[in-house]
């Protein structure tokens, strides 16, 4: 039998709890790709998992045992935060600029689709005075 790992454990408490991504995405003011990807790791920083722990009514204490103290411990001296990106000041954390580079990506994805329907509606338009 194969040992969860940290993300796996916090997505099955997610969806126990019958908590909607979209929901949950929004309460912690992340972006859902960032959750999904936190459902991916093989271990997440204490302030992530109690974060979430918050938003979902959930204790994960009994799923972490130990891990959750040491790591709370050492998870201040930690390069990935959450805690300090919530209310937006510290734009140094990985987090915050990973969220920036999705927006960024996903209008600049707009805009090209945007820009090829224009195209094509040019080209058809055109064709329809020839």
């Amino acid at each position: 039998m194969t040992k969860l790992n940290a993300g796996e454990i916090v997505e099955h408490a997610v969806r126990r709890q019958n908590v909607n991504i979209s929901e949950l995405s929004r309460r912690m003011k992340v972006n859902r790709r960032t959750l999904y990807n936190w459902f991916q790791q093989k271990s997440l920083n204490a302030d992530v998992i109690c974060g979430i722990g918050q938003v979902i009514n959930y204790d994960f204490s009994k799923d972490f045992n130990d891990e959750l103290n040491s790591s709370a411990i050492k998870g201040s001296a930690r390069m990935l935060s959450v805690k300090s990106d919530r209310d937006g000041k510290n734009s140094e954390t990985v987090y915050y600029w990973m969220e920036k580079y999705i927006a960024l990506l996903e209008d600049y994805k707009k805009l090209l689709q945007d820009s090829n329907y224009e195209s094509s509606y040019d080209q058809r338009h055109k064709q329809q005075e020839n």
